[in-house]
């Protein structure tokens, strides 16, 4: 017995030195770190709750890192600082191609050449559709005018030298083609402007609806809707913009709405395209950020994940 409390006192004493010591020996930051964690972890009685990092790991993965940080190196990524001179910038060399939608947008930027909108050019007509876009040139064709003569879209785009083509098209085909086949007139004219200008961007526009009521056989909203989806899977599986325009100008009803429609049908008002000018100098904001922003890691990208550019 007295043995016995003779090595409990000794091992109190031995006890009490280290304790002694530990508290006068720096110890260094990145162990002191490391220490912490540990009792954070081990308690003098055992096993307590685990650490935050603890807790992710059991739960089946690494913590990830805080939001706006590039996720291969954990550091944090700045949002781009896009100008208004550099949206203005990213239309230079861009054409808008269309029909008597278009065309209301044209004469809207010609009254307006003291601003960005001069940087446009436009191939635009009346009553243009995709079908009449693959015909051949006549007399009678509804081929927009470039340089004092009526031209296939794709050689007057070649001959510009234009760098980025907005197509809106499809208002005048529904009835005609279908959603089916306007989507197809699309293909193929892309494709005639890719082989005579290979490194255009092409960039779709929805089309823009018809004021409630009014409808006219297929050129109902509820095919423009139809048909602004395939165009949405259209742009991305060929790597092309998308400009999503239409619910902008849409009423609670989905609608054209009256205050943007100049003629009860499907044309449109001024203030329709100051609109049109806020929803295309938002996308370049987009694609300007972008294309500044550093790439996702190859770790981070799922087999699925497409990188196509512009094809």
């Amino acid at each position: 017995m007295k043995k016995l409390t003779r090595i409990r006192k000794q091992c109190a004493v031995a006890a009490a030195v280290l304790l002694a010591v530990t508290a006068t020996v720096p110890v260094p930051a990145a162990e002191a770190v490391a220490v912490q964690s540990q009792q954070q972890i081990f308690g003098p009685f055992g096993l307590v709750k685990e650490t935050a990092a603890a807790d992710a790991d059991t739960a089946g993965g690494l913590q990830q890192p805080p939001a706006g940080t590039d996720s291969a190196q954990g550091q944090a990524v700045a949002e781009p600082e896009i100008t208004e001179e550099s949206i203005d910038a990213y239309f230079d060399d861009s054409v808008m191609v269309g029909d008597s939608i278009m065309l209301g947008f044209r004469n809207y930027a010609m009254r307006r050449q003291d601003t960005w909108l001069s940087r446009l050019k436009f191939l635009s007509a009346g009553s243009y559709s995709t079908s009449h876009a693959l015909e051949p040139v006549t007399q009678k064709s509804l081929h927009p005018m470039y340089a004092g003569q009526k031209r296939q879209i794709w050689d007057s785009i070649a001959l510009m030298g234009a760098k980025k083509v907005f197509l809106l098209l499809g208002m005048n085909d529904l009835n005609i083609s279908g959603i089916e086949g306007t989507c197809e007139n699309y293909k193929a004219i892309a494709a005639n402007i890719k082989a005579l200008s290979p490194d255009a961007e092409i960039h779709l526009i929805s089309m823009t609806y018809v004021l409630h009521g009014k409808a006219k056989g297929k050129l109902n909203n509820d095919n423009i809707r139809v048909f602004n989806e395939e165009l949405r899977k259209l742009a991305a599986d060929n790597g092309w913009g998308y400009v999503d325009l239409a619910p902008h100008l849409a009423d609670a009803g989905g609608d054209l709405a009256a205050v943007y429609c100049s003629d009860s049908f499907v044309h449109q008002t001024p203030e329709a395209y100051d609109v049109w000018c806020a929803v295309l100098r938002e996308y370049a904001k987009e694609k300007l950020k972008a294309a500044v922003l550093p790439a996702p890691s190859d770790e981070a990208l799922q087999p699925s994940e497409s990188l196509g550019a512009q094809k």
